[in-house]
């Protein structure tokens, strides 16, 4: 059961949250007498809505308005602003006959009937309404039904405004309207902080829920980080103390950040939480590449590399050496080792047309001979998928000489077989 209190002095009014689908047993107005309160404890309970509409509960009333707003005082009452439209529907199976309105007053007949309008159910609500309540609407109107059980709702018709806001230097309100039921949103133009609640309301009461905020310059102080069991704790680098200002974290080589890189000027004057802490830094063991090795000794912290090489007749795509850094990844990914051509090696007062420890599957070289020799052999190899190279290496050789020694190889030819000299 919901109920609330209001504290008058020396006295304790108690009406139920909602004045439309509880009632109330006990003593409305308690007051301290010798210590003690007067009266029976006041309790709040459900009517027939609660009850699946029991015929032997009284009935639930629904309140809806329109055009204007509407608020329940402390006292129970129903405050109607003028010119606004109520509807009060009382809760009734329709099957077991028609409940019935009174009035505390004859000021105007009120249209009253089955509920027609979209999305109301016509077989369960029994409407009365106030058109466009003024002054002399106020009173009392209770919902009787069948079986005699009557619930009541007194309707207070009253324009009530809360005091004038006055906007200080710096404040900014969503709107200066003074009527009940108004919600006021107030934020800072000025780059200060909003001391108290961003937002009010004025109550049936005539007054604001809370006092109006300001605006005031707000500087968080140094930011509380304590170091881990470690000895390691976060650098602060404080970029701006005033609200919504950046406090920046970092940790020393070889840790790394566990939780946020920044914290904020909260408008109360402290840094938002949580803070971070600094961890040791590792990298996973990163493997080696196929047909390859890696050469490192793994824990791998901050700084650590590892340094990758290849199988001979293989070569390598990618990066050699990688790094642990700082957050615990590598620097690189893992290289490939793919097979290769080593290095052929050049003809003597030739060249080749490009020079490299190791040459990929189908990649080509070619040989030219200094001025004046010339090529003996293949002028191009290709690296096969074998990786062998398709040819030897050409040789440069002087044309002379090789037409001397053919001249000389033929002479002796002659003698021998023709002379009988050899």
């Amino acid at each position: 059961m919901t109920w609330y209190l209001r504290l008058p002095a020396g006295n304790t009014a108690a009406p139920c949250v909602d004045i439309g689908k509880y009632a109330m047993i006990g003593t409305s107005v308690r007051t301290c007498v010798r210590e003690e309160w007067t009266g029976q404890k006041p309790s709040c309970f459900g009517l027939n809505q609660e009850n699946d509409y029991a015929m032997e509960k009284p009935p639930t009333i629904l309140i809806r308005h329109q055009n204007g707003p509407i608020a329940q005082s402390n006292d129970g009452k129903l405050i109607v602003y003028p010119g606004t439209t109520v509807h009060l529907e009382c809760l009734w199976m329709r099957r077991f006959g028609n409940p019935k309105w009174n009035v505390s007053h004859d000021y105007r007949k009120y249209p009253e009937g089955w509920s027609s309008d979209e999305g109301r159910d016509p077989q369960l609500e029994y409407r009365i309404s106030i058109m466009h309540a003024v002054k002399d609407d106020s009173g009392t109107f209770t919902c009787v039904t069948p079986a005699r059980h009557t619930h009541s709702v007194e309707v207070f018709v009253k324009p009530v405004h809360c005091n004038e806001i006055q906007v200080r230097r710096g404040l900014s309100a969503s709107t200066l309207e003074t009527m009940m039921g108004t919600r006021v949103l107030f934020s800072c133009t000025n780059g200060n902080a909003l001391i108290g609640t961003p937002e009010i309301s004025c109550l049936p009461s005539g007054n604001w829920s809370a006092p109006l905020p300001v605006c005031e310059s707000v500087e968080c102080g140094e930011v509380p980080i304590q170091a881990n069991s470690n000895g390691s704790a976060p650098r602060v680098a404080i970029l701006s103390r005033e609200v919504g200002g950046r406090a920046a974290f970092s940790c020393p080589p070889g840790y790394g950040l566990r939780g946020p890189s920044e914290a904020i000027c909260l408008p109360a004057g402290e840094w938002g939480a949580p803070f971070p802490s600094c961890v040791e830094v590792q990298c996973f063991h990163p493997g080696a590449p196929q047909n390859g090795y890696a050469q490192g000794t793994p824990p791998y912290r901050a700084g650590d590399v590892v340094q990758f090489n290849c199988n001979p007749e293989y070569m390598m795509q990618g990066q050699p050496i990688i790094a642990c850094q700082d957050n615990g990844r590598w620097s690189g990914g893992l290289p490939k080792c793919v097979q290769a051509c080593s290095y052929p090696g050049t003809a003597i007062s030739g060249r080749m047309s490009s020079v490299k420890f190791y040459y990929s599957i189908g990649e080509s070289i070619t040989f030219t001979c200094d001025a004046g020799l010339e090529l003996r052999g293949a002028k191009m190899l290709k690296c096969l998928k074998n990786g062998k190279w398709s040819n030897a290496i050409p040789t440069c050789v002087n044309p002379d000489a090789a037409v001397n020694v053919r001249s000389d190889a033929k002479g002796l030819y002659k003698r021998d077989n023709y002379g009988g000299g050899w």
